[in-house]
């Protein structure tokens, strides 16, 4: 990534409590400090809640708080622990200030099950991923599942998709609606086939994000059409 180590957060919309940058205990808080912080203005409660959870660099998606990490992390969540009316206020801010990522262009392959485990509430905060995307013969097959999760953010404005071309030039495909067992290779008019598939999903995947304003697709292999989808993005012009 280019960006410094991601954070964590779990789909039961936590961060792991190991490793936070700024703690804020939740046992028995002191009613008087509780009572004064929720009687400030809305604004300033806000930006304070801002300097807790928004995070300099992307947040990392895991499967669970279990799920080993060596990520840091500076995303102070245990403020959402401290009554219901500040978890209410954090969610907005943590899920929409936020930009979301795996932890490496492999784990990207599990990414819609990232997605699928998530609260739906929290899913329609989301408004920045980024992924980086290890592009080998078990991606292509999982390709469709992960622009329908993605698609499924309809709340998601900006959006930035880098394939890493892994794929070993001599690795087989297996084509989706052939027999089982049956492979083929990226080439000649199977790489036609596949190129034109990866760019139908999405263009469809693109043009269901009513909200996305940014676009970035980097790595693909029809550098023109990269362009014109990130254009059509940027000028709202997505049909």
């Amino acid at each position: 990534m280019s960006d410094s180590s991601p954070n964590t957060l779990t789909h039961s919309g936590q961060v792991p409590m190991s490793g936070l940058g700024t703690q804020i205990s939740t046992s028995k808080p002191n009613s008087s400090p509780k009572a004064h912080l929720l009687s400030l203005p809305t604004q300033v409660l806000q930006r304070i809640l801002s300097h807790l959870l928004v995070s300099p660099s992307r947040v990392l998606l895991q499967r669970d708080a279990s799920t080993p990490s060596t990520y840091s992390t500076s995303v102070a969540t245990n403020v959402l622990f401290v009554n219901h009316q500040l978890y209410q206020t954090s969610l907005p801010i943590l899920y929409g200030s936020n930009t979301f990522t795996t932890s490496s262009p492999a784990t990207s392959y599990d990414f819609d099950v990232h997605l699928s485990r998530m609260p739906g509430r929290n899913k329609c905060l989301i408004r920045n991923i980024a992924l980086e995307i290890e592009w080998g013969r078990q991606f292509w097959m999982k390709f469709p599942l992960i622009a329908m999760r993605l698609g499924e953010l309809r709340g998601l404005r900006s959006l930035r998709l880098h394939f890493v071309d892994k794929q070993d030039p001599d690795e087989d495909i297996q084509i989706q609606g052939e027999p089982k067992g049956t492979t083929r290779r990226r080439e000649g008019h199977v790489a036609v086939m596949m190129l034109n598939t990866e760019k139908k999903i999405l263009k469809d995947m693109v043009k269901g994000m009513k909200a996305l304003r940014a676009f970035k697709l980097k790595g693909f292999e029809d550098a023109e059409f990269a362009r014109r989808l990130e254009v059509d993005v940027r000028n709202g012009c997505k049909g």
